[in-house]
């Protein structure tokens, strides 16, 4: 490198640190290269609640919200170790339960991605049906 390129390499102003978002299809797994580009800060999400918070087996599927601080349109719900399709809406997170894939009392995490940072855990609670409950002939 010439003096004269050193000299305003040197000169230049240093880049502001670059603020989140990426983005990503909420179709599809977030994912965000590794390492980071200098400069950038990734805001680490925090879940304040989840409602629901359970649900019985056989009960219909629903919707998932997620309340908290640092959420985004590319910010994603994982529930139960799957990265789901997600949705942003008024400073919340939601997803779908498909009950359809439930058939069994379980506990599983929930939490949120930006990018690398992880939120807080959370849990879900599917609670047993009672013995004389079915759903819709199954």
């Amino acid at each position: 490198m010439t003096e004269k390129a050193e000299a305003a390499e040197q000169a230049a102003p240093k880049a502001a640190p670059q603020a989140f978002p990426y983005t990503a299809s909420i179709n599809e797994p977030q994912t965000v290269a590794l390492p980071l580009p200098p400069n950038v800060t990734v805001p680490k999400p925090s879940i304040s609640s989840i409602t629901p918070t359970e649900i019985t087996i056989g009960d219909d599927s629903t919707t998932l919200y997620v309340t908290g601080e640092n959420f985004f349109a590319d910010s994603v719900i994982n529930f139960a170790g799957q990265d789901e399709p997600t949705t942003f809406a008024d400073g919340k997170l939601s997803t779908g339960i498909n009950m359809d894939v439930w058939h069994g009392p379980d506990t599983v995490e929930v939490f949120v991605k930006n990018g690398p940072e992880m939120s807080n855990v959370e849990y879900f609670t599917f609670n047993e049906a009672p013995a004389s409950r079915s759903k819709k002939g199954k």
